[in-house]
Order: C-alpha cells, then structure tokens, then sequence
C-alpha cells in the first residue's frame, strides 16, 4: 500500500481569493510607479503584517507572470526577415560589378 509522505510545518496557501486585491495594487503600481508593493499595500489600508506578506508574495508571482506573459506577446509580434543576417550583410560587403 503506498502512503504519501507525511507534510511538516504550515500548509501551503490559504485559500483565499486576493485576485481582485491584486489587480487593485496593480493599478495603484501602475499610477504611482515611485511606490514599493509594501508601502502600497498600506495605502490600500492593510496593517496586519501576515496579510501585508500575503499580497506581497502573490503580487510578485503576479508580476512575474505579467512580465513573462508581456515578452512572449513582444517576441511573437517582432517582424521576420525573409534572408538570413549573414547572407545580408556578405551580400552588403562584396563590391558591386
């Protein structure tokens, strides 16, 4: 009979749905780009420090997916050359006849 291994310490996750409590720290972000996820976290009136910790940590998944989300968009969109760069530029270098 196979058993799964016992888990230590806290449990992972919560649970809770801070989706749109994201996307609200987000935009704060995205309006005031001076400010650090901390101090934004405040001004949206947090002051517990575990759920300050909570949004912190799942705002910087957020971001990071974002952010790797935004750079497949840019690389899928980048025009193709038809020739290759090498074939271009001794192409560009031989004198011309």
């Amino acid at each position: 009979m196979l058993h799964s291994p016992i888990r230590r310490g806290r449990p992972k996750g919560t649970g809770i749905d801070d989706s749109d409590r994201i996307a609200r720290l987000d935009e704060l972000l995205r309006v005031h780009p001076e400010l650090r996820p901390t101090t934004a976290i405040r001004l949206m009136g947090y002051s517990n420090p575990s759920a300050i910790r909570r949004l912190r940590d799942k705002y910087k998944v957020f971001a990071l997916k974002t952010r790797i989300e935004f750079s497949k968009d840019l690389r899928g969109t980048a025009p193709v050359s038809s020739g290759h760069a090498s074939e271009q530029t001794a192409q560009a270098m031989q004198p011309s006849r």
